[in-house]
C-alpha cells in the first residue's frame, strides 16, 4: 500500500470512530418510550420502557399530538403511553435538563395504570 492509501484508510477509520462522539453532544434529540407517571403544569414524568424515571420540561415549543390531532399537556393523563423526543442541556449546577420537543400519545394506556 502506498502512503496515500494508508492515509486515506486512516482518515476513513478515524471519521467513522468519531461519528458516535459527534452525535452525543448537547442538544441532540433523543427518543424515549414509556408510560406517564405524572403530569405537572410545565413538565411530564415518564417511566421509560428501560426502567428509568425521567422528567421532561414542556414549553410553548413542545408539539403534542395523538395521531394527526394536536393536543395539549392537559390532555395527557397518568398511565398514557407516549413517545417523547427531547433535547438535553446541562444546567449551571451540572444537572441534565430534558426539554420535550415532541410528545406523541399512544393508542391506549398501559393496563391498570390509570387511576
Amino acid at each position: 500500500m502506498t502512503v496515500t492509501r494508508v492515509t486515506a484508510v486512516l482518515l476513513v477509520v478515524g471519521s467513522l470512530m468519531m461519528g458516535p462522539v459527534a452525535l452525543a453532544h448537547e442538544g441532540h434529540p433523543h427518543t424515549f418510550m414509556g408510560s406517564v407517571s405524572a403530569v405537572h403544569e410545565h413538565s411530564l414524568d415518564l417511566k421509560a420502557t428501560d426502567g428509568r424515571s425521567l422528567t421532561f420540561v414542556v414549553d410553548e415549543k413542545t408539539k403534542i399530538s395523538h395521531d394527526k390531532m394536536a393536543m395539549t399537556l392537559a390532555d395527557i393523563k397518568r398511565g398514557d403511553r407516549v413517545v417523547v423526543t427531547a433535547s438535553e442541556k446541562k444546567h449551571s449546577g451540572g444537572k441534565l435538563i430534558w426539554t420535550a420537543l415532541q410528545i406523541r400519545l399512544g393508542t391506549a394506556p398501559a393496563p391498570g395504570s390509570r387511576k
